[in-house]
């Protein structure tokens, strides 16, 4: 039996995406050891130790502050109760964090668990399509890590 994941993903709002933010010291060591950790639960051929990996990293990235985001507009065509029927279905929650990388990251290993749940569930699911969602993962990790301006390379196992 394997845990379940959390019954909602929080989701930065779209206007505290950061395009660049470089981190302090500890923060380039948090955030580049879980996405460093993340990268290798991508690499993990065996779904159950992927999961097991990505409880541990978000053990280790503790515990990120948030709160619910007050959305009046939504900047797009749709209508605020449409968003609303959206997140509910995807079961997803709009927030903001002090804690942007870490809500970003914390954000994508969720995202993965959800898959990897879904995936010991579904034994009928297409190996190669299994293999595609991965690489979008991997894209993910890649695209953050710019963003922070990490080297996925370096060793971040430094503690502050």
């Amino acid at each position: 039996m394997h845990p379940d994941p959390p019954s909602r993903l929080e989701l930065l709002v779209p206007w505290e995406l950061p395009i660049e933010q470089p981190l302090n010291a500890a923060d380039q060591v948090r955030v580049g050891r879980a996405l460093q950790q993340l990268l290798q639960a991508l690499q993990q051929e065996s779904h159950e130790a992927a999961l097991q990996q990505v409880i541990q990293t978000l053990a280790d990235l503790g515990t990120i502050p948030t709160h619910l985001a007050e959305v009046s507009s939504t900047k797009t065509p749709l209508k605020q109760p449409e968003v609303e029927e959206f997140d509910d279905y995807f079961e997803t929650i709009r927030v903001q964090s002090p804690d942007l990388p870490g809500c970003l990251v914390q954000s994508l290993l969720i995202t993965y668990w959800r898959s990897l749940h879904l995936w010991l569930q579904a034994t009928n699911l297409d190996p190669l399509q299994i293999y595609h969602q991965k690489q979008g993962f991997i894209s993910y990790v890649h695209l953050l890590a710019r963003v922070f301006h990490l080297n996925l390379e370096a060793s971040y196992d430094t503690d502050y």
